[in-house]
């Protein structure tokens, strides 16, 4: 095992009184040590040279070795020849026989959540994707990120000292990246907006939080794709909001299937293209239909605009958006077109309501790290963005294209296997109810991650089948993982 180095200076927390009658060693070695009972200086970690901690505390270096041996001698330091001096592994008191613990008296009362954390708890919320497992839906190439860029515009990005990026300043120094997404979204997706309207946040699921505290009032009720986002459905729970699932079908979310007169609602959340996890793309008619409704009874729509960019057959589908931007909120994110891990998220937000976007964010403190905002800008504004995108198109169009053969020719006609020219993810469907969540607990096994598609559903109507993503595994891994899905499934469905 690598040797654990004592890096963090815990010796900030150590407050030594000169004028006291306790002597200086005395006073360091009980602070010393209370620190390492506590865990705040963990075992097996390696202490400062006593110049080092000297020089840090202003003692003379006497007074720290007196102190260190001390603590060797009462059995909680080591001192390894040629390497320095570290805490004990075992410690004196862990060879004691431990009190019993307490039973809590009849008068105390147990912790119990609040209402709100009582509703997310009964909520059956996926579990993280495991993006090292095969099939992973929503993962790009990983292996493929630009790192080598990356690396260059990092180093002159720290080079340069740019103050203004390690500072509180969030308004000023999140610009670059405002305009180039602005930039980006007009001559891509059609929108056009003004870099003010662009709010840079850490995922969609904090969009979607902020548009339900500046839009909408405790009790309103949401409209929610189903099946759809689990993690969407217990933000907005969080929030204090009622969630009505609309069921999706081939043609999308269908406003016209909620009762408006028994419930009325105030925001729907779409996924125009290419919809997770049911892999839908709303029809032209289901579009229009959506924005007369918000028109007419003073509603929202939240377009989460997730797999647009990552498109290789067909014409381009305009976001709603584009159509109508007096009642759509747009958001989207670098989650797929770059990688997860940058948490790099952005809304359009309503011109007349940008400042009440902006004091929510800043209450709320929904930011996105300064540096990692300034990498993305530059990285757009040198053209890679682009460049990076036309070259994941090829190898997308690849991997959907192996994985549905794959399908089809291992699963037969027991499946609806779809033709994919968007996005990261393919869903399977099956005509006949089945176990898809036992299939899919048995695919971990195999080191395979392919959620049911059952348990994104919310209402009485479930479909089974699996969510599988192809965009992170190489082609001939897919053909494997193919199989093997074919063949678990007939062992257990």
């Amino acid at each position: 095992m690598p040797m654990e180095v004592f890096n963090y200076p815990a010796w900030n927390l150590i407050a030594l009184e000169r004028g006291s009658a306790i002597p200086l060693y005395q006073q360091l070695f009980a602070q010393l040590r209370g620190l390492i009972a506590d865990g705040r200086i963990p075992r097996g970690a390696r202490l400062p040279p006593s110049r080092m901690l000297s020089d840090e505390l202003a003692i003379s270096r006497n007074t720290v070795v007196l102190a260190y041996e001390k603590l060797a001698t009462e059995g909680y330091l080591q001192k390894r020849l040629g390497a320095g001096t570290f805490v004990e592994q075992v410690f004196p008191e862990d060879h004691l026989p431990r009190p019993p613990v307490a039973m809590p008296g009849g008068d105390e009362r147990p912790a119990r959540p609040s209402i709100h954390a009582e509703a997310l708890l009964a909520l059956d919320v996926p579990p993280e994707r495991i993006e090292r497992f095969g099939l992973s839906p929503g993962i790009p190439a990983l292996n493929e990120f630009p790192y080598e860029v990356f690396a260059r515009l990092a180093g002159q990005h720290w080079r340069a000292h740019a103050a203004s990026h390690t500072g509180y300043d969030y308004a000023r120094a999140t610009l670059p990246l405002s305009r180039q997404i602005a930039a980006y979204l007009e001559e891509t997706r059609g929108i056009v907006c003004r870099p003010e309207q662009v709010i840079i946040f850490s995922s969609t699921v904090q969009a979607a939080a902020m548009t339900a505290h500046v839009l909408l009032n405790q009790g309103d009720r949401v409209l929610l794709e189903d099946p759809g986002h689990v993690t969407q459905l217990a933000t907005l729970t969080a929030c204090g909001l009622r969630v009505e699932p609309v069921p999706v079908d081939d043609d999308g979310f269908d406003i016209a299937a909620h009762d408006h007169a028994a419930s009325p609602a105030r925001l729907a959340i779409v996924s125009a293209v290419e919809q997770f996890p049911f892999g839908c793309t709303m029809s032209a008619a289901r579009r229009q239909a959506l924005l007369d409704w918000a028109a007419a009874e003073d509603g929202w729509v939240l377009e989460d605009d997730f797999n647009s960019e990552i498109r290789w057959s067909g014409a381009p589908v305009p976001p709603l958006h584009a159509g109508n931007s007096g009642r759509v909120v747009y958001t989207s994110s670098f989650n797929r077109v770059l990688a997860p891990g940058l948490r790099l998220a952005y809304l359009v937000a309503p011109q007349e309501l940008i400042e009440a976007f902006k004091l929510a964010q800043r209450i709320f403190s929904f930011y996105a790290p300064l540096p990692d905002q300034a990498l993305v800008a530059e990285f757009m504004r040198s053209g890679h963005l682009a460049s990076h995108l036309r070259r994941m198109r090829a190898i997308y169009r690849e991997r959907a294209g192996t994985l549905a053969d794959g399908l089809r020719s291992h699963l037969g006609g027991d499946f609806i296997v779809p033709d994919v020219k968007a996005g990261l993810h393919l869903t399977i469907r099956s005509p006949r109810p089945f176990d898809d969540r036992a299939v899919s607990k048995r695919l971990l096994d195999h080191e395979m991650d392919c959620p049911p598609l059952s348990r994104y559903c919310r209402s009485a109507l479930k479909r089974h089948g699996f969510v599988l993503g192809f965009g992170n595994n190489p082609v001939k891994r897919i053909r494997r993982y193919a199989e093997i899905l074919a063949r678990t499934i007939e062992e257990l469905g």
